[in-house]
């Protein structure tokens, strides 16, 4: 009596199975599906904007719709922070609105850093003090707005 119990449910497994092969689904790579599309939300990568403002913020020039690090090293190194500047990244994904910018002189200005949505504009707790710093900030943000979170104090 088992035998033929265990025989008809080992056809019924294996009816599945190639039912399975040649529908070209399979199940085990459908209950991963929530892994690799989590992981590429993680991994998305942002187009960030990169904008330098002049003149105490009357002329804005765009430096580039698709910033990456060499952009943000050698904009910010071939500005005279002797005078006043802002250099902010922008982050406008699904019309949701993102800046990071650092900003100020070397001089009596000081420098400093602000995070801008919508709703908030939040300020750098520890002022950066150089401009290597300022670069960092915002190449952090250019990695992903976790690391950066988890890096610096914004309030």
């Amino acid at each position: 009596m088992y035998k033929y119990l265990f025989v008809g449910v080992a056809f019924l497994i294996l009816a599945i199975v190639l039912y399975d092969i040649k529908s070209g689904t399979n199940p085990y790579e459908t209950d991963k599906s929530w892994r690799t599309s989590s992981l590429s939300k993680q991994q998305e990568k942002r187009t960030l904007k990169l904008v330098v403002a002049y003149d105490s913020g009357q002329r804005l020039k765009t430096i580039s719709e698709n910033a990456s690090q060499e952009i943000i090293k050698s904009t910010m190194e071939s500005i005279n922070w002797n005078e006043f500047h802002i250099v902010q990244l922008e982050d406008n994904r699904n019309n949701d609105f993102k800046a990071l910018h650092v900003s100020g002189s070397l001089g009596a200005d000081g420098l400093a850093s602000g995070f801008v949505t919508e709703n908030e504009h939040i300020l750098l707790v520890e002022p950066p003090e150089t401009v290597d710093q300022m670069i960092e900030i915002l190449l952090d943000f250019l990695k992903g707005e976790e690391t950066w979170r988890n890096k610096y104090v914004y309030e």
